[in-house]
């Protein structure tokens, strides 16, 4: 009975030894998310990322200085079936080259691994496996071309600031602590709604908010990469 203060003690310390083990494991396994992204993983997801940031700040650039082109060449296609038929052409066009790119990344990525088109999606970009992304996208295209057919233009810049929010909450495209990511998937989608509200076409907003939401997941690539002595591929 003398021992059992010791035993206690000892005790004490051991799960506190273990607390801490736990805990190294579980910041582990959060870096980890970002993860697996090291190589000819890293390198593809910051060529897909800073592709689609650049596509977003050229179509936010465009915007801004010539006083919202876009977004008015959209509304006058509510009066006019032929300008929407074209806005879903260019829609259409748009998305088979973000496809075209996105897989021929990837197959470039698994061959410079030497594995499995197939297998290496599963393992590094489990958003793309089963061809799900690709299922993704032409359901946003189907929602975006209705709402054109539809007459209702105004809420393409709402539903791109949604899609942003679900991409976020998903965890596809961006590289972002997943706390984050749910935050800013939630963010988006309020903004969505508020923007849908107060009737506000603009699709500057939705550019704007991929934008800096791509900014920081490109950064953080960046900052992997750094960190890992600058690998290539």
């Amino acid at each position: 009975m003398n021992d059992d203060p010791l035993d206690v003690r000892q005790a004490i310390a051991d799960v506190a030894l273990l607390r801490r083990v736990l805990h190294q494991i579980e910041q582990r396994r959060a870096s980890q998310e970002s993860a697996g992204l090291f190589g000819t993983t890293l390198n593809a997801n910051m060529l897909l990322q800073g592709g689609a940031l650049c596509a977003a700040l050229v179509l936010a650039i465009v915007e801004i200085f010539s006083d919202n082109v876009i977004s008015r060449a959209m509304m006058l296609g509510n009066e006019s079936l032929d300008l929407r038929l074209a806005g879903i052409g260019i829609v259409a066009l748009m998305l088979l080259g973000m496809i075209t790119a996105l897989y021929f990344v990837l197959w470039r990525a698994a061959r410079h691994n030497g594995e499995e088109f197939g297998a290496y999606i599963a393992r590094n970009f489990r958003y793309a496996r089963h061809v799900s992304y690709l299922s993704d996208l032409l359901m946003k295209f189907f929602a975006v071309a209705l709402v054109l057919l539809a007459g209702k233009s105004q809420w393409v810049a709402p539903l791109l600031m949604a899609f942003t929010g679900d991409y976020l909450l998903q965890g596809r495209l961006f590289t972002l602590p997943t706390k984050v990511a749910v935050a800013l998937g939630v963010a988006c989608i309020g903004g969505a709604l508020l923007q849908f509200f107060s009737h506000s076409d603009s699709l500057l907003i939705p550019l704007a908010v991929f934008s800096v939401i791509s900014a920081f997941s490109v950064g953080r690539l960046i900052h992997l990469y750094q960190n890992q002595g600058g690998s290539t591929a």
